[in-house]
């Protein structure tokens, strides 16, 4: 073969090189623009189907991600109509955007968000979201993306663009140090440099919720009812001790909105600040229920079902539990908790029973309906026996006792019920406060004569639940 031809061949495939590296180079720009855009979805969902109640709506016109969304959300509900494993959980009485939001919640949706966000109809929402992303008006962004390097070329920005996750560690550095020199007023603002400079650093959020939310408050005293200060972003009353508690809460949802399928950020929210914290339990359940949406350990579910009983859902706890045995037969804890739930079922639906009762007035329907509380108070103290004896569960003794204390209450032998009730609450200290209440309630209703401890806890209640600047209707927290 000549040279002249070698050469023909060589500058050919030069050519297709060159033809191949661009087209390569676009799908490679392209799939970059539709993660950013992906990443930023998820995020925005999550916003909208998590906080938007008790956030509301972005006020400053700096920003538009919940515009942009709206438009998101109209363009690919028509396009979600298409999947054949969507189509059905597509609700026509609400918005496109809150359709999307609990679409985009479901995980195992993923791969068609995905999808959706590479479709032509979507281009021209895709190249806005990119142009605004360069114009600093996206806030609900997952990460710094790539578009923002591209914006000028070869500067600073772009130098420290590749080294933002080594100067977010290395500030760590320095926020760990301050730590141990007690120095907690410079950690809180190099903790949200760190976050702001690497989004995905979870250990970040979770390390600095917890010096918020424990080291913090480790040493602060709990601020009385009537000194607290309403505060209307919070809407709740708040002390110097709550106060960090909150700006725990709003770390950890901070790291949500840029890490949505981390369960991490849910469970300490959830259970480490709203449950062990605040014993705020609809609020632990709403953000355990979001843990165990996304890949996680076993052990988070046991906390979900645990605070779906603090929280009252006792048939939903007694499912969670049950599946819980089945999948992992060998659990040693499980059955306590079934057995707890079934009981406490069967002292709710007696309790429902004794109210009907005082309503009706046919005598014989009011007989049968007693009878049929008093069998399932019965069936009730068959399970706390099981609970006590074969678990070996003080709470199972606890429930006993105190079932007993109510019995003698209502026979009207109330200082044989306090008698009960004092042993109660010492067998089961986790319920200390809720026999004593029924102590001080009794006692009161007898004319008996309370300790000091009691007459603090009386005038405690009478400050009621209201603080300083708290208005008369409160807005609804969502």
């Amino acid at each position: 073969m000549t040279d002249k031809k070698v050469n023909i061949i060589l500058s050919f495939l030069f050519v297709i090189f060159v033809i191949l590296g661009a087209y390569q180079g676009r799908n490679v720009e392209f799939y970059r623009e539709c993660e950013a855009f992906y990443r930023w979805i998820l995020a925005v969902g999550t916003q909208e189907r998590l906080f938007q109640a008790s956030e509301g709506e972005q006020k400053t016109g700096k920003f538009v991600d919940l515009q942009l969304f709206d438009k998101v959300s109209e363009k690919a509900i028509p396009l979600l109509q298409n999947e054949e494993r969507i189509k059905d959980s597509i609700d026509n009485t609400i918005s496109y955007r809150e359709n999307f939001a609990n679409i985009i919640g479901d995980i195992s949706n993923d791969p068609i968000i995905w999808k959706i966000t590479t479709k032509k109809e979507m281009e021209a929402l895709r190249k806005e979201f990119l142009k605004n992303l360069r114009e600093g008006k996206i806030e609900f962004s997952r990460n710094i993306t790539y578009a923002e390097a591209q914006e000028s070329g070869v500067n600073i920005f772009n130098l420290f663009f590749g080294f933002r996750k080594i100067a977010a560690s290395l500030i760590w550095l320095e926020v760990d140090r301050y730590w141990h020199q007690g120095l907690l007023y410079r950690m809180v603002p190099l903790m949200r440099t760190c976050v702001t400079l690497d989004p995905n650093f979870v250990e970040a959020y979770l390390i600095g919720a917890w010096h918020l939310a424990y080291n913090a408050t480790a040493k602060l005293i709990e601020t009385p009812q009537h000194l607290k200060k309403w505060n209307p972003k919070y809407k709740a009353c708040v002390g110097e001790k709550e106060t960090f508690y909150y700006l725990g809460i709003d770390f950890l949802k901070k790291g949500i909105r840029h890490n949505p399928r981390d369960y991490k950020l849910y469970f300490d929210l959830g259970f480490a600040i709203y449950k062990n914290k605040m014993n705020d339990y609809p609020n632990a359940v709403r953000y355990l229920t979001e843990a165990v949406r996304v890949p996680h350990e076993r052990w988070v579910r046991r906390q979900l079902y645990i605070c779906q009983e603090l929280n009252g859902q006792y048939e939903e706890a007694l499912q969670g539990w049950e599946d819980y045995k089945n999948r992992f037969p060998d659990n040693p804890i499980a059955p306590r908790f079934i057995l707890r739930n079934q009981g406490k079922i069967y002292e709710k639906k007696a309790q429902e029973l004794i109210k009907e009762v005082e309503k009706i007035s046919d005598e014989q329907i009011k007989e049968e309906k007693i009878k049929e509380a008093e069998n399932l108070k019965k069936q009730a103290k068959e399970i706390w026996e099981k609970l006590s004896k074969e678990e070996s569960d003080p709470y199972g003794e606890y429930r006993l006792l105190l079932m007993d204390a109510m019995d003698l209450y209502n026979q009207g032998r109330f200082l044989e019920s306090i008698a009960v009730l004092d042993k109660a609450r010492w067998e089961s200290p986790s319920n200390f406060d809720e026999a004593s209440d029924l102590i001080i309630k009794i006692k009161q209703e007898a004319n008996l004569p309370l300790t000091v401890s009691e007459k603090k806890a009386v005038l405690r209640k009478a400050e009621g639940d209201r603080c300083q600047g708290m208005p008369e209707e409160i807005p609804n927290s969502g």
